[in-house]
């Protein structure tokens, strides 16, 4: 049995959104306690997040120098496999909330500066905490082209009305695992009047 490294997510937005701390926990919820955010640095952010996992204000590099990473980047040449998880200390996902087209932002704010190996879980643009589900699958032995993924989500807020989310989610049973309490989110300022 391989031992799960630890889950390091490196908090890249200027601000904790809403959406961005539903995923944050979420992620926490899938991972377990062995979950650390870090290049928090700001002081009502640490004080949130250190609520659901320890939160230190040093980046990647410096926490986990010398120690055997991965960085999942979708722009990564090599898929990520359950041997990568053989004596690996931590894996790196970005705190990263997308865009309807992909910027290469981990690349940029994480793989580049860290120089840690990098590995993709596929070429669609995922949820953190999608990211952190399919992670989790791979690392207790499934093969990335066994775990299904949607391409986008449609949430129908009425018979005429939706909001299409252009984000990869896991399907389990025949339903993608979504946020808890993102539906309601993207639903609650919506007036149609």
């Amino acid at each position: 049995m391989i031992k799960k490294p630890i889950l390091v997510i490196e908090h890249c937005e200027p601000n904790l959104s809403e959406w961005l701390m539903l995923e944050y926990k979420h992620s926490v919820k899938i991972w377990g306690k062995n979950t650390v955010f870090t290049s928090v640095t700001d002081k009502k952010t640490i004080n949130i997040l250190k609520t659901i996992a320890k939160t230190e204000k040093k980046n990647v590099k410096e926490l986990l120098n010398n120690k055997k990473c991965i960085i999942l980047d979708p722009q990564s040449k090599k898929t990520l496999k359950t041997n990568d998880f053989t004596n690996l200390y931590a894996i790196i996902i970005g705190g990263i909330l997308g865009y309807e087209k992909p910027k290469g932002r981990t690349k940029k704010l994480i793989s580049d500066k860290y120089k840690f190996e990098t590995r993709n879980i596929g070429k669609i643009q995922l949820t953190i905490d999608g990211a952190v589900f399919i992670t989790k699958e791979i690392a207790s032995g499934k093969k990335l082209e066994e775990i299904e993924i949607a391409y986008e989500l449609e949430i129908a807020h009425d018979s005429i009305h939706s909001t299409v989310l252009p984000f990869g989610y896991p399907i389990v049973n025949n339903k993608p695992i979504i946020t808890p309490g993102l539906l309601e989110y993207v639903k609650k300022d919506i007036d149609f009047k």
